[in-house]
Formats: C-alpha cells, sequence, structure tokens
C-alpha cells in the first residue's frame, strides 16, 4: 500500500508540473535546498525585463503538502501580501555598508544614476537595453554570491515549519500579475522529498599544465550537484597554508566547442573542452612548487568544502638566443667545418646541437646526440652526405632543454660514390608475353631511379637496356618481342642510378621462365617383375627438360588411382621403385605421369595388369642344382618353382667367362645336355615365366668344370 501511495502521489505531481511549465523557455527558474531545519528557495527571472517588473510587481509562494492522509495534497499561499524587495530603509537597518553584494545588490535595484528619460530613437534604445542588462547582470551575481543579497532583490525564501519526514513537498513561485498585464510570466514549480537533504559537493578537479612562469588550474563545470555560480581559487607554496588569491569570484563562461579544441594543449585529454573552466596563474617562480584548491559558490551563496590539492611548477620555455654567422666549410669533399658565434651573453645557455637534412625545409637529423660544450663554436661532419644531408642547422640550448635554431646553410658536396648494386630481384611471366620484374628498393636516400636491362643468355656480353632514362619504382613489366620465345629463357639486370648520375653495378641476373603451353613427353614402363615380397617397377623418365615432377600411381580396388610416390626434379636414370603393399593372388596395374614447371602433365603411361602370385620364394627358382657326368658328357640341372602357374623356363648359358645368354626354353623343371666339345666351365641361370606374360627376376647361376 505504501508504495501505491507514493507512486499515486509521483503521478499528481508530474501533472502539476506539466501544467505548470507550459513554455519551453521558462522565463522564471526555482531551485530548492532542503536541510534539516529549513527550506530555501531561490529563484532568478531570466532576462533583465522580467527581473525589473517582477521586482515592482511582486512575488507569490504557494507550499503543497501531500502525505498519507492528504494524499491529494494541501496547499497552503505562504505570502498572502506580495512579495517584495527590500526598501532602501529596510535595508539600512539589516545590514551593513560594508556587505559589498548588499551594496552592489542596492545599485542594481536602485540605480541613482539611471537615466530618467528615454530616447525614441535606435541609440536611445540600445542604450536603455544596455543599461538595463547591465543592471540584471550585476543583481543576479549578487544574488549568486550572497544570500543577503538575495534577501535584498526578493529573490530568496526561508521556509522554516517543521516536516514530516516522509511528505512530498511542492513549491510554486509566481510574478503576482494579472491578466491584464502586457508582459506575460511563467510560474515555477520544484518537488522535494521531505527526508532527503541537500548536500554541497567540493569541485572536481582535472589537473594542472605547467607554462613558463604560471600554471594553468583546471577543473569541471559540473560538481556532483550541478553548476557553481563561481569560485574562489586559494594557493600555497608548503601544502599547509593557503591564501585566496582571487579578490572576487571567479567566473569563465563556456567559449566556442570549436575554438576551445583548437587549443590542443590546455584541454589534452579532456574530450568536452566547454565542461572545462581553466584559470591561469602567472608572474610564478619557476621551478617551484605551488598548492592549489578550489572552492566553489552555488546559487545561494553557500561555499563548497574545497577540493583536492592541486600541484604543479612553472617550468622555463623561454629558448636561449639563436645562434648566430652561422658559416660552413667544406675539405676537399670529405669533411664539412660548421662554425658559429654566441648570440650575446646568456646565463642559462647548456650548449648547441647540430643537425643535418636534405632540404632546407628539413626534416633534419641529430649528427650528434650529446649537447655540445657552450664554448664548443665549430663542428666537424666526418661523414657528409650530398643531397641527403647537405643543409645543416645549429640550435643553442639551454639548462631547461629549449631550443632556438639559427637559418639552415647548404654544404656543396660532390656525390662520388656510386649506390651499392641490388643483390637480389624476381621475374614472373605470362602466356600473354608479359614479364614482371621486381626487386627491394634500394635503402639509400640518394637513390634516383632503376635502369633495366635484358639478354637471351646469362653469360651474354652485353645486356639490352630497356628504360634508358630510368624508372622510380621498383617493378617493370616487359613485352616479350617475338611470342616463339614461349617455353625459352630470358635474363634480366637492374642498375641503380642516384641522384649524382652515379650508376651501381649490375645485379646479378634473374631468369624469367617463360610459359610453357606443351606438356611433357610421357615416361615409360621398361620392366615390371614380380619378386620376392613386392611388384618391382622399372620406368625410363620423360626426356623433356622442363619437368619437375614424376608422378606414380596405382589403382586401388574401387578403380580409382592413388599416387603412390612422387619423384621430384629432372631425373638423369631410370626410376627403380619396389612396391612391397601387394597381396598373393590380386592384380595390380600402374600408371605414370611426368609434370612441368608450367603444371602441365604429360599423358600418362600405363602398366600391363600384373598377377601377384605369392611371397616368401613361391613364385621364384630355388635349389638350382648341377651336375656333370664326364663318361657320358652329360650336363644335368635340376630345380625347384613353387607356383601353379608357370607358362615355361628360360635356361641362360654361358662358356667360360662369357656373359650368360638364353639357351633354351623347357616346360619342367629340368634340363640337360650332352657335351660334345667341352670348354673348360660351364655356367648357368633360369628364369621362370608365367601364363600371364610376367616373369620374375633371373636365378643366382651355378658353375660346372668339365674338363
Amino acid at each position: 500500500m505504501k508504495k501505491l501511495f507514493y507512486i499515486f502521489m509521483l503521478l499528481f505531481l508530474m501533472g502539476l508540473n506539466t501544467q505548470a511549465q507550459k513554455s519551453s523557455n521558462p522565463k522564471l527558474q526555482l531551485l530548492v535546498r532542503n536541510y534539516q531545519d529549513s527550506v530555501v528557495l531561490r529563484w532568478a527571472p531570466t532576462s533583465a525585463a522580467q527581473w525589473l517588473f517582477a521586482s515592482q510587481k511582486g512575488y507569490r509562494i504557494q507550499k503543497t503538502i501531500i502525505s498519507k492522509n492528504a494524499n491529494q495534497g494541501v496547499s497552503t499561499l505562504l505570502t498572502p501580501n506580495k512579495f517584495l524587495p527590500l526598501t532602501l530603509e529596510d535595508v539600512k537597518k539589516r545590514y551593513s555598508k560594508q556587505d559589498s553584494y548588499v551594496g552592489a545588490a542596492v545599485q542594481s535595484l536602485y540605480n541613482p544614476k539611471a537615466s530618467t528619460t528615454f530616447e525614441a530613437s535606435v541609440g536611445g534604445i540600445i542604450q536603455k537595453s544596455n543599461e538595463q542588462n547591465s543592471r540584471y547582470a550585476s543583481a543576479m551575481l549578487s544574488a549568486d554570491y550572497s544570500a543577503n543579497a538575495a534577501t535584498v532583490l526578493g529573490l530568496r525564501w526561508v521556509d522554516k515549519e517543521p516536516k514530516n519526514p516522509e511528505d512530498i513537498i511542492m513549491y510554486k513561485v509566481w510574478v503576482d500579475t494579472d491578466a491584464k498585464s502586457a508582459i506575460k510570466v511563467d510560474t515555477a514549480t520544484v518537488v522535494l522529498f521531505a527526508n532527503q537533504f541537500s548536500n554541497v559537493y567540493a569541485p572536481i578537479t582535472a589537473g594542472i599544465l605547467q607554462g613558463d612562469s604560471q600554471v594553468t588550474l583546471r577543473w569541471y563545470r559540473m560538481s556532483l550537484d550541478g553548476e557553481f555560480s563561481g569560485y574562489l581559487i586559494e594557493r600555497s607554496e608548503d601544502g599547509k597554508n593557503f591564501k585566496t588569491i582571487t579578490a572576487n569570484p571567479y567566473i569563465q563562461t563556456p567559449a566556442d566547442e570549436h575554438t576551445l579544441k583548437q587549443d590542443s594543449l590546455t584541454y589534452k585529454g579532456i574530450p568536452n573542452p566547454s565542461s572545462l573552466i581553466t584559470y591561469i596563474d602567472s608572474n610564478l617562480v619557476n621551478y617551484r612548487k605551488y598548492y592549489y584548491r578550489v572552492v566553489g559558490i552555488d546559487p545561494f551563496g553557500v561555499y563548497s568544502p574545497v577540493s583536492e590539492v592541486m600541484i604543479g611548477s612553472p617550468k622555463d620555455f623561454t629558448p636561449p638566443a639563436k645562434p648566430k654567422n652561422v658559416k660552413i666549410k667544406v675539405l676537399d669533399n670529405k669533411e664539412v667545418v660548421v662554425s658559429w658565434e654566441k648570440a650575446g651573453s646568456v646565463s642559462d645557455l647548456k650548449g648547441y646541437v647540430i643537425a643535418k637534412g636534405g632540404s632546407v625545409a628539413g626534416p633534419f637529423n641529430f649528427i650528434k646526440k650529446e649537447v655540445l660544450s657552450n664554448q664548443n663554436l665549430s663542428f666537424t661532419d666526418f661523414s657528409p652526405e650530398p643531397y641527403t644531408g647537405r643543409y645543416y642547422v645549429v640550435g643553442a640550448v639551454d639548462t631547461a632543454g629549449n631550443v632556438n635554431y639559427a637559418m639552415p646553410v647548404v654544404a656543396n658536396i660532390e656525390d662520388r660514390t656510386p649506390p651499392r648494386a641490388l643483390s637480389s630481384l624476381s621475374a614472373n611471366a605470362t602466356l600473354q608475353g608479359k614479364v614482371t620484374i621486381d626487386w627491394p628498393a634500394s635503402t639509400e636516400p640518394d637513390v634516383a631511379v632503376y635502369k633495366v636491362y635484358r639478354a637471351y643468355r646469362k653469360d651474354a656480353k652485353n645486356y639490352t637496356l630497356l628504360t634508358p632514362f630510368g624508372i622510380p619504382n621498383s617493378e617493370f613489366t616487359d613485352s616479350i618481342p617475338d611470342k616463339t620465345l614461349l617455353n625459352k629463357q630470358l635474363y634480366y639486370k637492374i642498375v641503380v642510378v642516384d641522384l649524382s648520375n652515379n650508376h651501381s653495378d649490375y645485379s646479378p641476373a634473374v631468369l624469367a621462365k617463360l610459359p610453357d603451353s606443351n606438356p611433357p613427353t610421357s615416361p615409360v614402363f621398361e620392366q615390371v617383375l614380380v619378386e620376392q615380397n613386392g611388384i618391382r617397377l622399372n620406368i625410363i623418365p620423360s626426356s623433356s627438360d622442363d619437368v619437375s615432377l614424376h608422378i606414380l600411381y596405382k589403382k586401388n580396388p574401387k578403380g580409382m588411382w592413388d599416387i603412390l610416390k612422387t619423384f621430384s626434379g629432372l631425373l638423369n636414370s631410370n626410376i627403380n621403385f619396389k612396391d612391397s603393399e601387394v597381396s598373393s593372388g590380386q592384380r595390380y596395374e600402374y600408371k605414370v605421369e611426368a609434370e612441368d614447371y608450367a603444371k602441365l602433365k604429360s599423358k600418362p603411361e600405363f602398366s600391363q595388369s600384373i598377377l601377384y602370385v605369392g611371397e616368401n620364394g613361391k613364385a621364384s627358382i630355388e635349389g638350382l642344382k648341377v651336375n656333370y657326368d664326364s663318361n657320358q658328357k652329360l650336363v644335368t640341372l635340376d630345380w625347384t618353382c613353387r607356383s601353379n602357374n608357370v607358362s615355361h623356363f628360360v635356361v641362360y648359358r654361358a662358356e667360360n667367362r662369357s656373359s650368360l645368354s638364353t639357351w633354351q626354353t623347357v616346360e619342367k623343371n629340368q634340363f640337360s645336355e650332352k657335351i660334345e666339345k667341352a670348354p673348360q666351365y660351364l655356367e648357368y641361370a633360369i628364369k621362370v615365366y608365367f601364363k600371364d606374360g610376367t616373369s620374375y627376376k633371373m636365378s643366382e647361376s651355378v658353375r660346372v668344370e668339365t674338363k
């Protein structure tokens, strides 16, 4: 129920407030402060005309209390008689003549020097307007800085009636005028909870900036409880004893946001410059530590607690006098002597710095990082740089690090050193007959252009110059003069040229391999042998000279080709490869391709289907034996072959130390022959052939003495 009660009261107040604030530009503004023993109202008209009009008509103040027992609110007119500024007699009775803010309020309200006549002209209107605006500004400031002045001006009311902590209180203030008045005014309204009391918070600091004999204080315009009307600034040299350095409250109105952002130093790190207030304290002693704090004054004339202490020291930012009569002397084109004169007597002169650059506008690089002595009036550069470092500047440096440079002077140095040759470059060609050559740009600062040369042989004595005037970029595109050069070779070299027309040596030649449109020749299966534990493949490689890869495939059981092995580079001998991943009784097929550097592939070469008939020697010749019967002059051979797929055997024979050669074909694993003219030795070997046309390797040979 309590929650519903307060929701109802808030909705009720919102309705009242909507009725009261009909204008988007109110002519009367009202603030409230809720203290333990009282409620203070402060209001102000928003223009000089409204203020003068209201000061004559007076104000009315109404108070409405909304409580549990009166949820519609009970209203009381606090000013049965209209509330007016104090008369001069009342002011004299209540306040001292030494109260400057009360004096300013009286002067603004009852200005004895104000003109009593009005001239109906443009000048008269402007004069009257300026006079009224000046009185209005003075009155409003006085009321902001002093509760007494606000009371004198009739802009302040104190309600000391006891409050119930659970009540909500609404105040209305309006100018006491009738419906016939030509000047329209607003009703200002504020609402407060009786149990929520007002606090005044210290200004929020934003840091301090160093200057020459001065510092710039920075703090935020808005505090935790709104904006202050003015500030008092205090300073201390020991951090304990502070004195106010502003005779009057300090005011700073926001400037144009764009203009403020041009001051990149004062507002560094502040995204919204208009949110800051700055104050410059000058005529300070450089390098002395100063302590500052700020006190805000709110529109009720209440002084805030002091801010956090800001600490800063001014610094010497005034550079010394720049060197004078700077001169240059070049010695044998190898040394540059820079000399200068001291510009008067400077007590804090630390020394000199010297730098050089490629143009009168810089940028300049220090030749010597250390500061030269203040007694040193010359410097010798033993590494002069034509073009890129021929301008010299000399600067005087004080003990605070401030530098003042003399005008640059130029040294006329002849460049006799050619640039370094390029160490690497690359070239890429296209089928359309374009070759792009690129290289890392030279890091030497005086390089002007590059010259590109071409030849058809790497060791050619004379390369053709393609760029007579040179090119500034580190890339060049050449057009092949003859399209028949495709699949041939071109070579390029680069020469670096500097600003003095010195030429470097040639770079190493780079090969531009022109695109290839012809695939390589096909490799050939020379022999496929069934061996113990595998199938031996002997392949004659492609005869093309641009082959980069040979690819050997094997057909899997699903009929797809899997890569079995790749052989990189140009091969000078046959490929000899054994496939050990075989199973007895299975047929295998192989194919081989060649691929060149243009990724063109040869036509595939296929092997015949190979039946692997077993392993562990089942298809080999075993136990070959030879016997010679000298009486019958008969040689007998016998052996074992465990394969059941044998077609025939071939007997190889050699006499004495000659080579084995085909001698006779037999179908059984036996052989005999009669020797009519017996040599000293006979040597035999057997090779088996299978029904699918394949064979196994030749057996080990056996030898017999026949004499």
